[in-house]
């Protein structure tokens, strides 16, 4: 019996040890709401509403003392939902209005194409003067988007691609909270026991180690996430 004992504590603690690779909190102690990946630099929401990018070992506060609920980057530019429900572009040095005078909960940039939920959950796409609405009346609580291809999370937790006239539910019944893509087109969702998973092959795959979070960005295939403590971890 002790035997036994001892290999099942072995197991256990071998267990444990590889989901403690796989998950590693970033350094620099940052905390955040929303999380979003520009080309490999991670930018957050602090607990504060502060926006933060973060350059390998610390994080540093975005100038002009904006505040946001969501966040979306190209190129170093950040684009924020405001505590208003406007969006604004960062200039370097401050904060600008966005044309088009959008009101929004979430954001997404697809190489630089933004992405909209507006305040009654309609999908919008900005064409650089107007946000102009997505096709198919569709409803979202979050999107993400690749290579002009938008996907949503809607009102009841299921995924849906847009298909330039209206929605097709993506295959293998995924319930989400919120979506992410990564550069090459996988999809990514935190599902609603707060679980993460991708989707390959009309299926969808629990990322290995497990792992719990509020919120998700991707990177060449490396899941960057928001903890249930608020913590910051890479996959």
């Amino acid at each position: 019996m002790k035997k036994i004992t001892c290999i099942f504590t072995l197991l256990l603690f071998c267990i444990t040890s590889a989901d403690a690779q796989i998950w590693k909190q970033l350094p620099g102690g940052g905390k955040g709401q929303a999380i979003y990946n520009d080309n490999g630099t991670l930018w957050v929401i602090g607990m504060g509403n502060s926006i933060f990018s973060y350059n390998g070992r610390l994080w540093r506060e975005y100038p002009g003392n904006g505040k946001a609920k969501d966040i979306a980057v190209h190129n170093g530019t950040p684009y924020i939902i405001g505590l208003n429900n406007g969006i604004w572009k960062g200039t370097g040095s401050g904060w600008v209005p966005m044309p088009g005078n959008g009101l929004g909960k979430r954001i997404y940039s697809d190489n630089g194409q933004l992405w909209l939920i507006g305040l009654n959950n309609n999908i919008f796409s900005f064409d650089g003067r107007n946000w102009n609405l997505y096709p198919g009346g569709g409803k979202a609580v979050d999107i993400a988007a690749s290579n002009g291809i938008p996907y949503i999370i809607a009102e009841d937790g299921s995924i849906w691609r847009g298909n330039g006239m209206g929605w097709l539910q993506l295959r293998g019944g995924g319930i989400g909270q919120k979506i992410a893509c990564d550069r090459n087109g996988t999809v990514w969702v935190i599902g609603v026991n707060n679980g993460i998973f991708y989707h390959r092959l009309n299926r969808w795959y629990e990322h290995r180690g497990g792992g719990k979070a509020l919120d998700i960005a991707v990177y060449r295939g490396v899941p960057f996430i928001i903890g249930l403590n608020h913590s910051v971890w890479k996959g």
